[in-house]
């Protein structure tokens, strides 16, 4: 009887509270839990700003800022470029997106290697180019480059092409591009920008690698020293301000352009050759993308096998973590993102709520969901993999609901309408057609998700049970140690998988199709 109340609000159109209430349960829960229970470490409200911590933010900062630009930049030259070839070979136009579920680490190796390479005839390349901000920048560019070519690319087939095909006959293409397709394309590109901006602050794996202190470092620091949890969230209270700050004025504006896609017509403009120049360039750095990673660790393929013995534990708990953070982040999530989907009144209110966990440090919910489960009676669940899955589940969660609300957004609302008038009794339109729409953006999501949890760093370190160390962390300790070539074969066992995740959505997806057509 519960389920079934339950199941009549969440379908019934306009209803948002249920998967409001659920999504921000889980995703809210570690802070609020954090800020509920902080009296019994007797701190001041405020935690001490210091001069020193001052420069960690700056230097937060400065790496998020400019990986953000970088990214950003380069993508948008290169999906001018691809775009204006003819279409046909699909993975032609989005090859960028094959190195996208390699995680940041991999590229951090990859760096190292070639810097090591390039010093045996430059040595001052080996002082200058081994730590500091800039190899920072540098990995981090590398590793977040697929999802800002994918956000240009996406934004760029949005535009009518009508409308682009009418303009291109008063005017040359790069005026029209400027005046007209990028003002258009601009809101996704400041979208993808904000959540490559707060990836990065909130991330510390990297800048530790190349000896850089950041803020989030400091959160993890602290806590490892003193354990006050409460001490923790007060000093993530600058880092979150900044971090939610540029994701409501980053994703915020997408409320008001997100359209069904306009690819029914090819618009091939004739660039100038600056234009053809930038974009062949940016082309040039996202094949760089995918050919470094892979020419370095080709040479330890034939080691693969045998290092699979001391860490094929630790690859089978990465594994379980992740496929338990999909199961629990895909009802809340895909809630969210229908609810939002078919909201039509206070919308930016909603967004601003769904997108405001993306601000939350990886580290700072780890310590949440520590403190959750040491304080309540599920410690009982400590030494298995539900805490690490729940806890990844909480810091991807709106990951997963911003790609699912992308996908809503494209469904086709009027056999949507037709089923609700049509159908039998309450909840068969549901049932029978939306779920069925739902399910390509509910498996991206999970991809996502998935890929996006075996690569963690900062929250696993914070709660991984003793003798459950996932893959992501051995290879962030063998980094520091400098055992290159067996993180090498690491990395090659971690991208393996990856790869075959996703060959397995493509096939999924290829034989859903088949039936679905049939």
């Amino acid at each position: 009887m519960i389920w079934q109340k339950f199941t009549k609000l969440t379908i019934r159109k306009n209803s948002n509270w249920p998967g409001l209430i659920l999504y921000m349960l889980l995703a809210f829960v570690p802070v609020l839990y954090l800020s509920a229970t902080g009296g019994k470490d007797h701190l001041p409200v405020f935690c001490d700003f210091s001069e020193r911590r001052a420069g960690l933010l700056y230097h937060s900062v400065i790496i998020a800022f400019f990986t953000a630009v970088c990214c950003v930049s380069v993508g948008l030259f290169a999906a001018v470029k691809l775009h204006s070839k003819k279409r046909g070979n699909t993975l032609g136009r989005w090859f960028f997106l094959l190195t996208a579920p390699v995680p940041s680490y991999i590229y951090a190796l990859t760096y190292m290697n070639l810097v090591r390479m390039m010093g045996r005839f430059i040595p001052s390349l080996l002082r200058y180019r081994m730590a500091g901000i800039w190899p920072c920048v540098i990995v981090e560019g590398f590793a977040f480059l697929p999802y800002a070519c994918a956000a240009a690319m996406i934004s760029l087939e949005q535009v009518d092409a009508g409308e682009w095909k009418a303009a291109l006959l008063c005017r040359s293409a790069d005026r029209v591009y400027w005046r007209i397709v990028f003002p258009k394309q601009l809101p996704y590109l400041m979208a993808i920008g904000a959540v490559i901006f707060v990836l990065s602050i909130t991330d510390y794996t990297i800048p530790s690698l190349f000896q850089v202190n950041v803020y989030a470092m400091e959160i993890f620091s602290d806590y490892s020293a003193v354990g006050r949890s409460a001490h923790s969230l007060e000093l993530s209270v600058p880092l979150l301000f900044v971090s939610a700050a540029v994701i409501l004025m980053g994703i915020l504006p997408l409320r008001n352009v997100a359209k069904p896609m306009k690819d029914d017509e090819e618009v091939i403009p004739q660039y100038s050759r600056l234009m053809n120049v930038a974009g062949s360039g940016a082309v040039l750095v996202a094949v760089l993308q995918i050919i470094l990673p892979v020419f370095s660790l080709i040479p330890y393929v034939g080691s693969l096998s045998g290092s699979y013995v001391s860490a094929g534990e630790e690859l089978w708990n990465s594994g379980i973590t992740g496929l338990g953070a999909v199961a629990f982040v895909m009802i809340p999530s895909a809630m969210m993102a229908l609810q939002l989907a078919e909201q039509k009144t206070m919308k930016p209110v909603w967004l601003g709520i769904a997108i405001a966990p993306l601000s939350i440090p990886g580290v700072l919910t780890g310590i949440g969901v520590l403190k959750f489960f040491s304080d309540t009676p599920l410690h009982v669940l400590r030494s298995g993999n539900i805490m690490p899955s729940i806890g990844m589940a909480i810091r991807y969660l709106p990951f997963a609901m911003l790609i699912q609300y992308g996908c809503y957004l494209r469904m086709d609302r009027n056999r949507i309408d037709a089923a609700r008038l049509l159908q039998p009794g309450r909840g068969q339109a549901f049932w029978r057609v939306k779920v069925f729409m739902m399910m390509p953006g509910m498996a991206i999501a999970g991809l996502v998700v998935f890929l996006l949890t075996l690569g963690d760093v900062g929250t696993a370190l914070m709660l991984m049970p003793a003798g459950k160390e996932p893959l992501s962390v051995k290879i962030y300790n063998y980094l520091h140690y400098g055992a290159s070539e067996t993180v090498a074969v690491f990395c090659l066992m971690q991208m393996a998988v990856c790869l075959a995740a996703v060959g397995v959505l493509y096939f999924g997806t290829w034989i859903w199709q088949k039936i679905h057509k049939r």
